[in-house]
């Protein structure tokens, strides 16, 4: 009997969810949704589909926008060619969101490297150790100012991002991240890792599963 009736509420849930519309992930028509998205990630412009989510406007969206609907009047499907161009003209390449950042409370010998008697191991794990450096960003202000140009989410305090191709925070790499933070003896970098959290918290974004305004 018990079991008729899971199966009955997992049926009306179903009945339920065709008839809901979902709002879409974010409110931006370029990085979430529209031509401009659809024909970019279907031309396969780039090797990596995040790259062009990742890519900064150089100019309202509006007018993009706009520019855009004009190319794509001449033929309802933009050429390759010109539309690597329009993407040229009208965006930046990702990663210019971010300024020099060095982690203040980096030091070279935190004391978990004393307690590893194997050599090779250690110098494995000092050069863990430095990717701290290499990983930590520092997301300019004018993020802040001009989100309407960004997919990427402000957040006031340096971050320690994945790495690779991954150039945002991330909620659950972040657990991981504190983690070797604090082993690394960076208290500071950790406390505004959290503190980024808290300030996402209070924003209207809240906590996305990473801080970029795109499809996960």
């Amino acid at each position: 009997m018990s079991l008729w009736l899971v199966l009955l509420c997992f049926a009306v849930f179903f009945i339920f969810c065709e008839n809901v519309v979902l709002p879409p992930p974010c409110d931006s028509e370029i990085y979430c949704t529209g031509p401009i998205l659809d024909q970019v990630q279907k031309a396969k412009l780039y090797d990596d589909d995040k790259y062009f989510v990742d890519m900064k406007l150089k100019d309202p969206p509006g007018i993009i926008l706009f520019a855009f609907k004009n190319l794509s009047s001449e033929s309802p499907t933009v050429p390759r060619e010109k539309l690597q161009d329009f993407l040229n003209k009208y965006f930046e390449k990702p990663g210019t969101e971010f300024e020099t950042w060095n982690p203040p409370d980096w030091h070279s010998n935190p004391a978990f490297l004393n307690k590893i008697n194997d050599k090779q191991l250690r110098e494995w794990a000092f050069s863990v150790h430095k990717l701290w450096k290499l990983l930590g960003k520092k997301i300019r202000d004018s993020v802040k100012d001009h989100a309407e140009l960004y997919s990427q989410i402000y957040t006031p305090y340096p971050v320690v991002v994945p790495g690779g191709r991954f150039r945002e925070l991330y909620y659950w790499d972040s657990y991981w991240v504190i983690n070797g933070l604090l082993l690394s003896e960076m208290t500071d970098t950790a406390k505004g890792m959290i503190q980024n959290f808290l300030y996402l918290v209070d924003s209207p974004t809240h906590i996305h599963g990473y801080c970029r305004q795109t499809l996960p």
